[in-house]
């Protein structure tokens, strides 16, 4: 049995290996592009990112349906031992056909990973730590995604292939999916201490109150579900865009190599880390609902102008090529904050000990459908290096959020505002 402390760090190390591992195809897809021995074109690139959105959504609706049941550590165990199977099986393949298949093992498992993290931490926290734990596996999901992509394109840039840059992953991967079983052993015998109210780390809820009795569904009804809902989907294409399109974004409009365009783009991430490590962490959780409201309205501003402003920058008077990483970290930082947290504290909020996997995978689920589509369209848009379609497009996205998301929690703070006038 693990404490509280040591449960936490153990979903900051899950959810940060978690994220670098689906980091590991797209941070050396330049160089399998380029790699004249193995028959992977831009074309079947397209459509293998397409599937990847497919199995992702997929995922999603899976991992609703069966971890809040199954719970959190179980899921997690099948997550890493997929991840372990797909990453040997990238590096060992010759086929383009099997490489498409471990991809997409590699993102299902990457797509059951989140919700099954806040399975865990909605059954074993109680409702005050729960923003803090989501904060901090938010934080190590960004972090990995940043570390991964920094790592990966280092070893490139050292001048190793692409398929021995992705073998230090694996062992990785396996002793995690060791530590889950580990876990979810030993947490089975604590159903009577969580009953009897301690929380170190069972991975199965306590039986719901009444009103969490009640169909979780209820609340797919509402405006604020929906005014939450939709930024969150629409933001959800920022993730594909930093994973996917920022390295061939800096290699083809900017001059980098393979190398140094995947460490950039990793760099670029780095601003979602320093978003909720400091931002989220140090300060928002810390301010007033209105302050908070304030905070999302002023990143989501900026999720508005640093796409804008690089979609256009061809035709600025000036030329801002040494302003394009830093453009990107400050976007990177800018969007992290609200696309973690006010959804994810929504989602436990409304999904309670017993749905809060349910509403966190609905979320995603949304987000990987628009994906599915958008991350298509936007492969076709870029295929000659022209990226303004598709940053622009990221513009609009940040406008439909700067709209509904503070206006969704205006209304949740009135809410309470009126329960307490009651």
């Amino acid at each position: 049995m693990v404490g509280p402390a040591a449960l936490s760090w153990l979903l900051f190390a899950a959810v940060l290996v978690n994220q670098i591992g689906r980091v590991m195809v797209p941070s050396v897809m330049t160089s399998v592009l380029a790699d004249k021995d193995f028959d992977v074109t831009a074309e079947s690139r397209g459509f293998m990112l397409a599937v990847v959105s497919a199995v992702c959504l997929g995922g999603k609706f899976l991992g609703a349906a069966v971890t809040d049941k199954l719970g959190g550590w179980f899921m997690l165990i099948l997550v890493f031992a997929g991840y372990g199977v797909s990453s040997l099986g990238l590096v060992l393949t010759s086929s383009p056909t099997t490489f498409a298949v471990m991809w997409w093992v590699n993102s299902l498992a990457y797509t059951i990973a989140w919700g099954a993290a806040c399975q865990v931490i909605g059954a074993s926290y109680s409702a005050a730590d729960r923003p803090v734990q989501l904060t901090r596996i938010a934080s190590a999901s960004r972090f990995g995604a940043t570390l991964g992509s920094m790592v990966f394109g280092s070893l490139l840039k050292a001048g190793m292939t692409w398929r021995r840059t992705l073998l230090p992953a694996i062992p990785i991967q396996l002793l995690l999916s060791a530590v889950c079983t580990y876990l979810w052993l030993s947490s089975k015998p604590s159903v009577a201490a969580v009953e009897g109210g301690e929380k170190t780390g069972a991975t199965k809820a306590p039986e719901p109150s009444p009103s969490e009795a009640a169909s979780p569904w209820r609340h797919v009804t509402s405006l604020n579900f929906w005014l939450m809902f939709i930024p969150k989907v629409v933001l959800f294409t920022y993730t594909q865009f930093f994973m996917n399109f920022v390295g061939p974004l800096l290699h083809s409009n900017y001059g980098f190599d393979h190398g140094d365009a995947t460490s950039l783009a990793g760099l670029g991430q780095g601003g979602s880390v320093l978003g909720l490590l400091v931002v989220g962490d140090m300060v928002y959780k810390k301010l007033t609902p209105t302050q908070k409201q304030k905070m999302v309205l002023g990143l989501l501003a900026i999720c508005i102008v640093v796409p804008f402003t690089l979609a256009f920058a061809k035709r600025l008077p000036f030329d801002i090529s040494i302003l394009a990483v830093p453009l990107l970290f400050l976007w990177s930082l800018a969007y992290a904050l609200p696309f973690y947290l006010p959804p994810g504290e929504f989602a436990l909020r409304i999904g309670g000990k017993s749905a809060s996997a349910l509403f966190t995978n609905l979320f995603d689920a949304g987000g990987f459908t628009l994906c599915f589509f958008w991350n298509s369209w936007a492969s076709r848009a870029t295929k000659e290096g022209n990226f303004e379609a598709v940053l622009v497009s990221q513009a609009v996205f940040g406008v439909i959020s700067f709209v509904c998301m503070p206006l969704c929690l205006y209304r949740l703070e009135a809410s309470v505002a009126d329960k307490k006038k009651d």
